[in-house]
């Protein structure tokens, strides 16, 4: 699978926490912005479905990504469900955050954990949103072939962009992304002076998340390569999908691959 994969900052073990926490928030504060996950409800019912539970493991979570709003928009088509937030690097600042100002049925797992290998005790259906293209395609298929080898379903979605908008968004995202961090930062919240010194006077995180957000753009799986990597793990008591679904906007479209026991 031939892929360009170049590095991103945030997964550069030497890239320093405090900036790594300045990207998660601006990104959690972005994604809490729109809509458009209500167009995966149909994909978490029939996952949710087949697997028999109500229970989420959200991986590589970072911040507390877009659960806030989607747990709710789940809960009004009739999903009641519990969401644990994991990652290799659990967010400190977003773990306290969380256990400040409680949201009934969403915890934080504070130990590290692997997308390749989740423990058997936790449950549910599997979940991650827009951290998939980290991950090289031995790696992304290892993340698949642990929830299909026990037995969970899981569903992995990312922002992939909708030609021939999405191209000049792509080439405009620096600008964007600048404007956007001087824009929001103030409204984010915790108040941090950390995040006034990175972002207006030494804009070194504002930067780098413009790099990365080039790089993620590139490197989604498309619908293709999400078929290729499950080819060689296929089995008959476990059903794989992948699609694209709507964002709402002209620029960005869900592409997605979930997977479910059958039977």
């Amino acid at each position: 699978m031939t892929r360009i994969h170049l590095f991103e900052f945030t997964d550069l073990p030497w890239y320093p926490q405090e900036f790594r926490d300045i990207q998660t928030d601006y990104l959690q504060f972005a994604s809490s912005m729109g809509s458009g996950h209500n167009n995966l409800i149909p994909l978490f019912q029939k996952a949710l479905g087949h697997a028999k539970t109500s229970r989420i493991v959200d991986l590589c979570s970072g911040g507390i990504g877009p659960w806030k709003n989607l747990q709710k928009q789940l809960y009004d088509n009739g999903l009641s469900v519990k969401i644990t937030l994991t990652d290799k690097f659990p967010n400190v600042k977003s773990i306290i955050k969380l256990a400040n100002n409680s949201i009934p049925g969403i915890e934080y797992y504070p130990n590290s954990i692997d997308a390749r290998d989740v423990p058997e005790k936790m449950d549910g259906m599997r979940t991650m949103f827009e951290g998939f293209h980290h991950f090289r395609p031995e790696e992304a298929r290892e993340i698949l072939f642990d929830a299909q080898s026990k037995g969970r379903a899981i569903g992995v979605f990312e922002a992939s962009l909708i030609p021939p908008f999405g191209i000049i968004l792509l080439i405009l995202s620096p600008i964007i992304t600048l404007l956007t961090y001087l824009f929001i930062t103030p409204f984010i919240r915790p108040f941090r002076p950390s995040r006034i010194l990175w972002t207006y006077l030494l804009p070194i995180v504002p930067l780098a998340t413009c790099w990365d957000g080039v790089i993620s753009l590139l490197r989604v799986y498309s619908e293709k390569e999400l078929n290729d990597l499950v080819d060689l793990i296929r089995t008959k008591n476990y059903v794989w999908e992948t699609g694209k679904a709507s964002t709402g906007t002209p620029i960005f479209n869900f592409t997605y691959i979930i997977g479910y026991p059958d039977g």
